[in-house]
């Protein structure tokens, strides 16, 4: 079996998701992960399945993308085996006024310290700009990481907090 990841991405409109799942399904692919939003009405969908050749899954979604409204790409992956993070979970909060440089300057912050993103959303509601990450933690590294993003917070005039994640909700 292949491991694949598959991106689409376009104009958003009903039934996307369900088109490309139907598609896995017609040629026995297992979707494993996926994550799929919309942004300001652009669809955005990334998964990873297992089945078929990467060439016979792109040829079978390409009607999908014929009228130019989606691109569909499909690549094989190496599959990374068993997850085993180590590290810790926590939720990563950012919100202030929108400006240039946040999500670089709080990332680089949290990879300073060898945290790792484990999702990353991020949202302009007028001119507030809103930064949600869940990320693993080298442990005992938290402290650290809030103090940090404190300072690094206060020099872009924003605000941020670093809280354990639900493990429940994960």
């Amino acid at each position: 079996m292949n491991e694949l990841a598959i991106t689409v991405i376009g104009r958003d409109r009903p039934g996307i998701v369900a088109d490309v799942a139907e598609v896995l399904a017609r040629l026995g692919a297992n979707l494993t992960d996926s994550t799929m939003t919309r942004l300001r009405g652009h669809f955005a969908m990334t998964l990873i399945c297992v089945g078929p050749a990467a060439a016979e899954v792109e040829a079978a979604l390409a009607p999908l993308a014929a009228d130019g409204q989606l691109l569909a790409t499909v690549r094989a992956v190496t599959p990374d085996g068993a997850e085993t993070t180590g590290g810790e979970p926590y939720v990563m909060a950012v919100h202030g006024a929108d400006r240039m440089g946040i999500v670089a300057a709080m990332t680089r912050v949290l990879a300073d310290v060898g945290g790792n993103l484990t999702d990353l959303s991020t949202r302009l509601a007028g001119t507030l700009y809103v930064v949600v990450a869940e990320v693993d933690l080298p442990p005992g590294a938290a402290d650290d990481l809030s103090d940090r993003l404190h300072r690094a917070a206060a020099d872009l005039g924003v605000e941020a907090n670093l809280r354990p994640a639900d493990p429940d909700l994960l």
